[in-house]
């Protein structure tokens, strides 16, 4: 029954891209508080206590004369945006999780000699990241855990738990960086959403270019931290024009959505979620060559499956909805003044913002609150000329920094869980050094920038 509430909202996102209706803000509302009502039960103790106050905050409005129903209604229509967003990437990831050509992908990736295994692993798993978002960490987490043996001798066994933790961590550095470049992200959506002056492509021209200087920042401190030394004779491996094939299907997808936006007049995001499941189809088609199979495992497999993202949805449908409302209650002339009174730059204003979501990070507060609220703050600070691209900068650069350390992100529990690892280990032991060493390059960029 969930599933049918959640395709209700979807079906009401679709609609809203293209018309003002109240009647599929009221649909959206409906098919939200549905689902989320059904699955409550199995909800993470964040996602619910988000949704408690999705409806606490309404209800003070209400009792205390202040509720404005046009900014609910703007809450409500960011909500069911992200709901559908999650719904979208999810036909994407059905379809490439069955693909041959992915697991073929995922080989070459794993199975490359020492001196360039990390780098591939780094920027492959970026690239991974866009058709299978979280599941590329289980897909390559499962070849690093079998590919690596595990040794008989004290000196084979450290040699093999060194080789672990350095594939593990270019592969979370790497699917870490997506939210800096790619537009198939929650990250791009929320911010985009939050600060609607600034669109990807402004965001990208310069969060690509710094994504690459972490993910060699990264690579850097592998190679300082593990000095190459003589080898044995290898076996052949595997070439890297294997990876032709995907590397086309990544650049189809974008340029669709381009083409798309353009003919429809819409944004580059609102186009990508629109595509996503005609092109996912249209792939499954190509492997199953059945539209009867295909039909089969859509309905059989993918819905059945949506409850399962159940608070993925209800973390980012509240973070959005709580977004709206929350940010007129900030005053942001008196914030503003008070930071002027202390004689601070947009820049440092910016740099100590991006510590601050980091530092919250490592007690349990998810960027997704933390950074939808400076979306919201930071560039209506009065007295300071901050720009709004150098928010959304700072803002995705520093959620890609954090979810490759904090203990409590997805990201670092599902590689922990890979190699059978403590998340605290991964993140905070094995990677708190490199998530110190790319903040303190954002914050040098930030200060520049501005």
């Amino acid at each position: 029954m969930s599933p049918a509430f959640l395709l209700l909202a979807c079906l009401a996102a679709v609609g809203e891209i293209f018309t003002d209706s109240a009647g599929l803000r009221v649909a959206m509302a409906v098919g939200l508080t549905g689902f989320i009502a059904l699955e409550a039960r199995q909800m993470s103790r964040v996602a619910l206590i988000l949704c408690g106050l999705c409806i606490a905050l309404p209800a003070y409005e209400l009792a205390t004369g202040t509720f404005d129903w046009a900014l609910a209604g703007r809450s409500v229509e960011r909500a069911g945006f992200f709901a559908f967003f999650l719904t979208s990437l999810s036909f994407l990831q059905f379809a490439a999780a069955r693909s041959p050509l992915i697991l073929r992908s995922g080989e070459i990736l794993v199975f490359q000699p020492p001196g360039r295994r990390y780098l591939v692993l780094t920027f492959g798993a970026a690239i991974f990241g866009i058709l299978l978002n979280f599941s590329t960490l289980g897909l390559l987490g499962t070849m690093i855990a079998k590919g690596v043996a595990p040794g008989t001798t004290p000196e084979e066994q450290r040699i093999s738990a060194i080789r672990k933790q350095r594939m593990t961590l270019a592969m979370l550095r790497g699917f870490s960086s997506l939210p800096m470049w790619s537009p198939i992200t929650v990250t791009m959506a929320l911010i985009t959403a939050a600060i609607p002056q600034v669109s990807y492509g402004q965001i990208a021209v310069y969060s690509t270019p710094l994504a690459v200087a972490i993910l060699l920042l990264g690579w850097g401190l592998d190679r300082f931290s593990h000095p190459r030394r003589a080898l044995p004779n290898l076996p052949e491996t595997p070439s890297l024009l294997g990876l032709a094939p995907l590397l086309g299907l990544v650049v189809a997808v974008p340029s669709l959505a381009f083409a798309v936006a353009q003919a429809l007049s819409v944004s580059l995001i609102q186009a990508l979620l629109l595509c996503l499941p005609l092109v996912s189809v249209g792939w499954l088609l190509i492997q199953t060559r059945s539209p009867r199979a295909s039909a089969t495992a859509l309905g059989g497999e993918l819905l059945p499956s949506w409850p399962n993202m159940r608070s993925e949805i209800g973390l980012f449908a509240a973070s959005a909805f709580l977004g709206v409302l929350v940010l007129p209650l900030i005053d942001t002339v008196a914030l503003g003044q008070a930071i002027t009174a202390l004689g601070l730059s947009g820049g440092a204003v910016l740099a100590l913002s991006a510590w601050l979501a980091f530092v919250l990070s490592m007690v349990g507060v998810s960027p997704i609150i933390s950074v939808t609220i400076l979306a919201g703050t930071l560039p209506n600070l009065a007295g300071l000329r901050i720009d709004p691209v150098a928010v959304a900068i700072a803002l995705t650069a520093t959620w890609s920094i954090v979810v490759n350390v904090t203990p409590f992100s997805a990201s670092v529990r599902l590689s922990a869980r890979m190699i059978d690892a403590d998340p605290a280990r991964v993140g905070l032991r094995w990677n708190m050094a490199y998530g110190v060493a790319a903040m303190t390059t954002v914050s040098l960029f930030l200060l520049a920038f501005t």
